[in-house]
């Protein structure tokens, strides 16, 4: 299966910026060289909305450590370039680390390989399970961002390019992408077969 998946693409220099762990994965499926920052870690839907729409300024920014106590994973806070119009800091939680060193160190060395003239953004937004309401700032950000994108979602909320799945139950679960039982060859499925190849090769 992930040989075919492989075989089938023709796409194998582009950037996923994804607000969660399904570009890692996606990447790792396609055998694939990470080409993004955005490995093994989450944002909030509004910071990561906040950081497409003004990704070369936050990408030249600082990264610093939030020291965020009652989180047990490392949490950073990514300013903005300096003198840049943005003011605004996120925060970036990379709960797949043991130290807020080792991942920036993977963010910095990740983000030098970033390819700006074959990027793509990926999200996701199911009501139930966000700290943030829905807000139609958050929506109109959303639609704002400048690059080919998917919002996987629970039910329709207006925003570009969303994408219904079938259960969602499995939207709330963050059940991206499954594997089979035999972790040697696993099986690439996708909620409601949204089609990840077609999306990266059209």
């Amino acid at each position: 299966m992930i040989k075919a998946l492989q075989e089938q693409n023709k796409n194998s220099d582009f950037t996923l910026i994804a607000r969660d762990c399904v570009g890692g994965v996606l990447y790792h499926q396609l055998g694939l060289q990470f080409r993004s920052p955005t490995i093994n870690l989450f944002f909030t839907p509004d910071d990561f909305n906040w950081c497409c729409l003004h990704l070369k300024d936050y990408l030249r920014g600082n990264l610093v450590d939030a020291k965020e106590k009652s989180i047990p994973y490392p949490v950073g806070t990514l300013y903005p370039r300096k003198g840049s119009a943005i003011t605004k800091a996120i925060q970036v939680h990379f709960m797949h680390y043991e130290t807020f060193l080792e991942a920036k160190r993977k963010w910095n060395a990740r983000k030098k390989r970033i390819n700006f003239d074959n990027l793509y953004v990926v999200s996701s937004f199911c009501y139930s399970k966000e700290v943030e309401t829905l807000s139609p700032k958050l929506v109109e950000d959303w639609n704002q961002i400048p690059y080919k994108k998917v919002m996987l979602v629970d039910q329709k909320y207006g925003f570009d390019g969303e994408f219904v799945i079938a259960k969602p139950q499995e939207c709330e679960e963050y059940a991206w992408l499954l594997y089979s039982p035999n972790p040697k060859e696993p099986e690439l499925k996708t909620f409601n077969d949204f089609d990840f190849l077609k999306f990266l090769n059209e």
